[in-house]
This record gives structure tokens, C-alpha cells and sequence, in this order.
């Protein structure tokens, strides 16, 4: 094009007005994501980035970072993933406040997204000890996700939480950190689940939960308590004392193009179907007997006298 060509003013206008509209469609987009435009990045540590939209200052950012690297490689070596997985990808750790947190993520100290490229989390870890085995936990999903790839939908959400869940308390018990209230709310859950509600669980994944498209947050946290107990019933009524690493072996063999099922029955050596019908049967068995459903779990003792009579008279 010629160096003195000038194009009407009502292109330039056009073209201008185009520009702006676009500019401002892909930051509704931005926030329809999640990812605000605010967010800068405040350290980085080895293939780990921290980004907040709030005061975080540098110091608390390396504290985070080193707390979030430990969890990390906590979990690295009580899963020993297989080396085919690239684990070192690059990260974002997203760090809210905690007013921010409590506004945008009610009920969450935080979470990972299926991607395994990003983590958002509340400042709150920074006060509060048993917050790591929140990292410990979330972190566990995000390894769970890359090793999973594309076919992260494949297996139930009980499941992936049974994992995430067992990874906090692995932590929490490593950091020599005691139970704590949500322990006990647990305890409380699983002692006051039926085995009807069990088996809905277990084989109806994420439509127990949701309801006209929007989550019950009641009946998520249900599912989670049941997820949980999966993975102790397999470790203690299954006589299965890697359990938590074979959920690795599930995870990649999933990973790999197999069903849920089929990975399942080569890493344990059991059916699903056989291992559902074992635990709804356990389930019916202990609905008036507590201490027993929950005898040499982690969860033992925990239960109040409270609960202890209230299941009694079910």
C-alpha cells in the first residue's frame, strides 16, 4: 500500500469502534472465567507462578510457595506416578483474600481447576496450620488431572475426592497436626449415611448432587464423605493396604483410554460391582452400630455421644 494513501475517516471511525468491541467481548470473557484482570503476578518458584488481585506481599508469596511445593512433593512420592506423566508443567496458584474468597467461593478454602493448570486459594493458609492438608488435597486433584488428561470425566467425582480427601489427611498426619472440626463433621457423615444413599452415590456420580443444574452443596458434601470412606472400606474391610496408590494406577490406566471399571478391576483385583455390593451390604450392617463402620479408619473415635445415640434408635 502506498506510503500517502489515507483511508475515509468513517473507516478509521469503523475500524476503531471494531476494535473497542472486541476489546471489551474478551474481558467479559476473562471474568466469565474466573481469572479476573487484576490478577499480577507476585513470585514464582521452579514451574510454579502466584498471581493474586489482592495485597500479597512478596514475603508472604515465597512462604505460600515453599508451603505449596512441600504439599507438592508430598504428594509426588505417596503416589509415585508413573514417568510418563509430565507432573512439572507450569502452575498458576491463584491467592485470594479472604473477604474476596468468602464472597466469590462461599464455603471454600480452595480448589483446582480439571485443567491441572490452575489452583485458587484463600490468604487464609497463611494463619491457619491445618490449611496445608487443604494444598495437600487440592494439589493431589491437580496431579490427578494431568495424569488423566482429556479423560478426566470418566471417573466419578466420589472417587477423585475418596483421593484427594485420603492425600489431606496423609499430610495433616505427616505435619504431626491433630483432627480437627471438619474431621468430625465427617465422622458424623459417614456414621449417618445409608446404605441406600451409599449406593446412589457410588453409581449415580455427579447427578446425586446436582439438582435443576445447580449443586447441593449438602448433598456434595455427602458424596465426599462417601468418598472418603470408599477408600478406608478398601484399606480396612479390604485388606488392601496400598490402597491410596492404587487409586495412582486407577488414575492412569483411565488415563490411558480405559473405562473406570476395567481400570479399577486391574488395579485391585476386584470388580466395582463386587466392591459397591460389599460396602452397601457393610453399610446395612453397621446403620445402628457407629463405632463399628467406623472401627480402625481414620476416622475412629471421633464421633460424639450425640451421634453414637442418635444412630442407635435408627
Amino acid at each position: 500500500m502506498p506510503q500517502n494513501y489515507r483511508e475515509p475517516l468513517t473507516n478509521i471511525f469503523f475500524l476503531r469502534f471494531r476494535n473497542l468491541l472486541l476489546l471489551l467481548a474478551l474481558s467479559l470473557l476473562v471474568i466469565a472465567k474466573g481469572e479476573a484482570a487484576e490478577d499480577r503476578l507476585v513470585c514464582s518458584k521452579d514451574f510454579l507462578q502466584i498471581v493474586s488481585p489482592d495485597q500479597l506481599s512478596v514475603d508472604q508469596c515465597r512462604q505460600v510457595a515453599k508451603m505449596t511445593m512441600d504439599a507438592w512433593k508430598f504428594d509426588l512420592k505417596q503416589m509415585n506416578w508413573d514417568s510418563s506423566t509430565t507432573m512439572d508443567a507450569p502452575l498458576t496458584m491463584r491467592v485470594l483474600s479472604i473477604e474476596r474468597m468468602k464472597a466469590e467461593h462461599k464455603g471454600s478454602l480452595g480448589f483446582a481447576r480439571s485443567n491441572g493448570k490452575l489452583f485458587v486459594t484463600s490468604a487464609r493458609l497463611l494463619d491457619d496450620d491445618s490449611a496445608n492438608r487443604t494444598l495437600a488435597h487440592e494439589l493431589g486433584h491437580i496431579q490427578t488431572f494431568r495424569t488423566l488428561g482429556r479423560h478426566s470425566l470418566k471417573v466419578p467425582v466420589y472417587f477423585l475426592e475418596g483421593h484427594g480427601l485420603s492425600m489431606g489427611g496423609a499430610y495433616r498426619d505427616h505435619l504431626g497436626l491433630s483432627s480437627n472440626k471438619n474431621d468430625t463433621r465427617k465422622a458424623r457423615q459417614i456414621a449417618s449415611l445409608t446404605a441406600n444413599e451409599a449406593k446412589l452415590i457410588l453409581t449415580t456420580n455427579k447427578n446425586y448432587y446436582i439438582s435443576d443444574g445447580k449443586k447441593d452443596r449438602k448433598k456434595e458434601d455427602m458424596m465426599e464423605s462417601m468418598g472418603i470412606f470408599f477408600v478406608e472400606y478398601l484399606h480396612v474391610r479390604g485388606g488392601i493396604p496400598n490402597a491410596v496408590e492404587r487409586m495412582g494406577q486407577v488414575f492412569e490406566l483411565v488415563g490411558r483410554g480405559k473405562t473406570y471399571e476395567s481400570a479399577f478391576k486391574q488395579a485391585y483385583g476386584i470388580s466395582l460391582d463386587k466392591i459397591i455390593s460389599e460396602l452397601t451390604a457393610f453399610m446395612e450392617q453397621t446403620a445402628s452400630d457407629p463405632a463399628e463402620r467406623l472401627k480402625e479408619t481414620r476416622y475412629e473415635g471421633l464421633l460424639d455421644l450425640k451421634t453414637k445415640k442418635a444412630a442407635r434408635h435408627q
